[in-house]
């Protein structure tokens, strides 16, 4: 990449395939000793060249951004510059750390301590903020975005427009591979110490990486004031990955345990993609499989990364963290090393077929969904799908009382009517270019068939929908908007999705307008257009029952 200093020719080091024992060569200060400074001195390593420009091409306009709903508000991002730093200062910076804590017990003081007494000597005073939204870009083209709740527990997210429908039959479960190489070595922190540093930050728990169909999400949830250094350590899983031959080895065990896993409401969502989009896009699946070890190695999941791991195709995402702070340490964690450059992709536009999957197993019920097109993420007509989602609702028979659906269209026409359904609910899924709208239930196997010609019933019956109806949905749908604003994993994933797909994010208010701007001719045109596409049956478990897919087919045009 043009560049013989150390600091940059990281990027070449990790991604393209050295494999040394723990530190890249010529290293400053490299060591292999395990001491109780080794931690702090290779954050200190990562600062200590001089900035280098990187060049960045112009960022290409994805798909996903051109099809954002244009009244959503577009955010502004502050941009963050690369700056050249005193090495010294910036530690000064970071909290207190020990890589290692051997000490003997003691009595816990705070044993009598009731719950209405601060055991805190100089207890802060709050800080009384109001949560707001904050965007920020790095001249890299990673985008930032955070919101302050001012709570004790930070969590971040890094979102990779990447996933399982960018894969080829060259690299089928590539994605998985990736986030099965997550948290492991790095050209600053072998395994071993990346581990032991999630340990003693008390994130080893909260450490994940999720490949889905769309999008690769590294998480990690620390306390606040160890944020400086955790950044620099996801960032590492992106921009300067070891691959380790032995460590992708020791990783194809895992794809078995991942198979193992799958429950039946999983392998119901896989059939249904499958089935939905047949061969395409979408219908990849997220998972490897026993096909895939032949070319589960690093030199795939490099060369998948180096296609698709941009930032400009990044998100970072924190909630309870300062967006100065994390804006400031992003950039420090960029600032030396050249990132992935920007290429421009092939991206095929999802395909739905519709069709019918169904598989044995070993459920003794018979799990079933019925499924159609939706609007994608972003289209005016996705407020009017999601009231109709609201509409139908769903129900157990097992759970009752506030919040549980039961005056809901699928509890009142489906499991209520049946001593023989377990469960049933409304599915409303979006993505970048398409949707699926559904439900999904489940029942006694010799009854299925009776379940689905209730469920065909109801979604036939969308197309009438009361005023009285359609208010009350309207209510629930709001309240629930904002009832997952406590949510702080909840409103990080938001805030990842929707600026990930499209550039834009609009808030719970933002929502909320639009639901009411929404009548009931909408919501009939909605259903309409739903029910003009073909259906997608999917099932699972004793399948035995489950009606042929025209006679479903012929049951949702009745």
């Amino acid at each position: 990449f043009g560049s013989s200093h150390c600091g940059a020719n990281h990027f070449c080091l990790g991604l393209l395939g050295w494999s040394g024992l723990d530190f890249p060569p010529n290293t400053p200060g490299a060591t292999t000793l395990y001491s109780n400074i080794v931690v702090v001195n290779r954050l200190r390593r990562m600062m200590r060249a001089p900035r280098y420009a990187v060049s960045v091409p112009a960022l290409l306009r994805s798909s996903a951004s051109v099809r954002a709903a244009s009244t959503l508000p577009a955010p502004q991002f502050a941009p963050v510059k690369f700056q050249k730093e005193d090495v010294e200062a910036v530690m000064k910076e970071l909290p207190a750390f020990n890589f290692y804590e051997i000490k003997e017990p003691v009595p816990n003081p705070y044993q009598s301590s009731t719950l209405d007494r601060s055991i805190l000597l100089d207890p802060p005073a709050p800080a009384l903020v109001a949560p707001k939204t904050e965007f920020s870009k790095l001249e890299n083209g990673l985008k930032i975005v955070s919101v302050d709740k001012q709570g004790l527990t930070a969590h971040l997210g890094l979102y990779v427009s990447a996933g399982s429908r960018f894969e080829t039959s060259a690299n089928f479960g590539v994605s998985h591979m990736v986030s099965m190489m997550s948290y492991a070595s790095t050209a600053h922190l072998s395994h071993l110490r990346t581990v032991k540093t999630l340990e003693q930050l008390g994130a080893h728990g909260t450490a994940t990486c999720t490949a889905g169909r769309e999008e690769i999400v590294y998480k990690v949830d620390v306390m606040r004031e160890f944020v400086p250094l955790v950044i620099p350590l996801m960032v590492g899983n992106v921009l300067f990955p070891r691959l380790l031959p032995w460590e992708v080895k020791a990783a194809h065990k895992k794809v078995k345990e991942a198979q193992g896993a799958l429950d039946a409401d999983a392998m119901v969502s896989e059939l249904l993609h499958k089935a939905a989009y047949c061969n395409n896009t979408l219908g990849l699946s997220p998972f490897a499989s026993e096909r895939s070890m032949p070319y589960f190695t690093p030199e795939t999941i490099r060369s998948f990364m180096l296609d698709h791991f941009a930032p400009e195709r990044m998100v970072l995402v924190g909630v309870n963290v300062a967006h100065s702070e994390l804006s400031k340490w992003a950039m420090r964690s960029f600032a030396d090393y050249n990132a992935i450059p920007l290429k421009k992709r092939d991206e095929a536009k999802a395909l739905y077929t519709g069709g019918d999957l169904r598989m044995e197993g070993s459920s003794p019920f018979c799990h079933v969904a019925l499924a159609l097109e939706s609007p994608a993420w972003g289209q005016a007509e996705l407020a009017s799908v999601t009231l109709l989602q609201s509409i139908l609702g769903g129900g157990s028979a097992t759970a009752s009382g506030l919040g549980a659906g039961m005056t809901s269209r699928l509890n009142t026409q489906v499991v209520k009517q049946s001593p023989y359904v377990e469960s049933c609910a409304a599915f409303n899924t979006s993505y970048s270019d398409t949707g699926l709208f559904g439900v999904y239930g489940v029942a006694q196997p010799d009854k299925a068939g009776d379940m689905c010609a209730a469920i065909a019933k109801c979604l036939t019956g969308m197309t009438s929908v009361s005023k009285d109806e359609l208010a009350k949905a309207k209510a629930m749908l709001k309240g629930k908007l904002f009832r997952q604003l406590d949510d702080d994993c909840h409103l990080m994933q938001d805030l990842g999705t929707q600026v990930l797909l499209s550039g834009r994010y609009g808030s719970a208010a933002d929502f909320a307008k639009a639901i009411d701007g929404v009548s009931e001719a909408d919501v009939a045109a909605a259903a309409k257009k739903l029910l003009s596409s073909k259906p997608t049956v999917a099932a699972y478990g004793d399948t035995h029952t489950v009606p042929h897919y025209a006679a479903v087919e012929a049951a949702l045009k009745a």
